[in-house]
């Protein structure tokens, strides 16, 4: 009897190498991120492709990218706005008279209060002057 072997998998016939622009689209992840993950065996190695050339094997970049579970964002929780807090009613004895607002100083005029500053004009003090006018 002559024993039937089993065909390799599917993922095996079709097994490529990837250059980086393919590899980014698969995990998503920057050139330095995925240098950093590679150091601490978190993302598949790369294969030497030639002497300045690289790649990485797609079925071990789709096992990579099954294995990861996105963290999610928690979901966002209802804000319930806090009950403002209860003011103790103000108590007044007979002597106190009520407060008043207090009163607005007058300019005298409605026009905006200007700096009282003397403004130099012409050369200061200490400066010669010079008149090209000729």
């Amino acid at each position: 009897m002559d024993s039937v072997s089993e065909p390799p998998p599917f993922d095996a016939l079709e097994d490529r190498i990837l250059p980086w622009s393919q590899v980014k689209v698969i995990c998503g992840l920057s050139r330095t991120t995925v240098w950093r993950m590679q150091k601490t065996g978190d993302f598949p190695a790369c294969v030497q492709v030639s002497q300045n050339r690289v790649g990485w094997w797609q079925s071990e970049l789709l096992a990579w990218r099954r294995a990861r579970t996105p963290k999610r964002l928690p979901e966002p929780r209802a804000i319930v706005a806090a009950p403002e807090p209860v003011k103790p009613p103000v108590r007044r004895t007979l002597e106190e008279p009520p407060r008043s607002p207090a009163p607005e100083v007058a300019t005298g005029s409605d026009q905006p209060v200007r700096s009282r500053r003397k403004r130099k004009s012409g050369v200061p003090e200490n400066q010669a002057a010079f008149d090209f006018g000729g």
